[in-house]
């Protein structure tokens, strides 16, 4: 009988990726999925989950604590993810219940983790830690009988993670940035603070890597929300030859509501993605934006658990850093 790792091979695939296909991952294209498909028909392969040791293991249980944001792309994209992973990993009797919390409000997911900890049956425990220090002082005396992964927001050295390079894709925008405007030009930013997870960092990145130019930064300037920061853009702009935009936080609720005479002319780079976004480079009002692959890694988080759970798995590198991707007109999807 032909295995996965046969089929992955005859198609130049990933074993993973063969295993995503069969169980109808949406994470794959369509046409590699197609492929897998009729080679799977043409092979007679059939899964063999009686013959695993490990679909006779009793049933493995985690919790995953997701933070609902103002984003509300980026909250389903990582309930999507760990959602595929126990789509693929359910006949291992592999189960996550997925809560959410609010970003802006870090004790009510305290309250929540004291709650899921005390849970006789749990054996692991995905999360976004809002708070690190108190995260990890709560879940510190069930380490030995708790799995931990935190997600997106690293929280400790010693246990496991998967998340992006936040302050690297900050960088990342400022060198797009960097190419499209001249020596000498004035570039506004714009720090909205800091929302707990992705933007304070972003705007550290920015910095960094923008300051290395000849452009002539005006701020950061605090904008205090999306009506005020409406208000000091479109203020500075009028008194001002601004020629670009940088924006860390509420950037595509602030740059939706501006008036098109504002924006006229502006370059535009952003990080993160969403509806909104989307639409704004389509209108070519962003130039670019620079995201993370959220799907896969709660996809990435989802899969981690599993395999340190059901295949006891060790991992040298406790921490894996997501793939960075840069979104123009020309390759946004929709």
């Amino acid at each position: 009988m032909i295995t996965q790792k046969e089929i992955a091979e005859r198609l130049g695939v990933s074993r993973t990726t063969v295993a995503r296909a069969i169980n109808g991952s949406s994470l794959i294209k369509e046409e590699t999925k197609r492929k897998i498909l009729e080679l799977v028909k043409e092979t007679n392969y059939e899964k063999n989950y009686i013959g695993s040791s490990l679909g006779s293991k009793k049933s493995k249980k985690v919790c995953a604590l997701v933070v609902e944001s103002k984003n509300q792309f980026y909250t389903q994209e990582i309930k999507r993810g760990i959602e595929e992973s126990v789509k693929e990993f359910r006949a291992y009797n592999y189960n996550v219940e997925i809560i959410t919390t609010d970003i802006n409000d870090p004790q009510s997911q305290l309250e929540e983790l004291k709650k899921v900890v005390k849970r006789k049956d749990l054996d692991g425990i995905i999360i976004t830690p809002l708070d690190n220090e108190k995260v990890y002082k709560v879940i510190k005396g069930y380490l030995d009988k708790i799995k931990i992964i935190s997600l997106g927001i690293g929280l400790h050295e010693n246990i496991p993670h998967v998340g992006p390079d936040h302050i690297k894709q900050g960088k990342i925008a400022a060198g797009i940035m960097a190419n499209l405007l001249r020596s000498g030009e004035k570039l506004l930013v714009i720090d909205n603070g800091d929302d707990k997870v992705s933007s304070k960092l972003y705007l550290q990145g920015f910095l960094d890597r923008i300051k290395e130019t000849d452009i002539e930064i005006v701020g950061p300037v605090e904008g205090h929300g999306i009506e005020t920061s409406i208000e000091l853009i479109t203020d500075t702009c009028e008194k001002d030859d601004i020629k670009g935009i940088y924006i860390n936080r509420y950037a595509h609720d602030i740059l939706a509501k501006l008036p098109k005479t504002v924006l006229q002319d502006k370059k535009v780079v952003t990080n993160g993605i969403g509806r909104i976004i989307k639409s704004l480079i389509k209108k070519h009002i962003i130039t670019a934006t620079v995201m993370e692959e959220i799907c896969s890694e709660g996809y990435s988080a989802g899969k981690k658990m599993f395999e340190i759970l059901c295949k006891e798995k060790n991992f040298n590198n406790l921490w894996d850093i997501s793939k960075s991707r840069i979104i123009f007109y020309e390759n946004l999807e929709d």
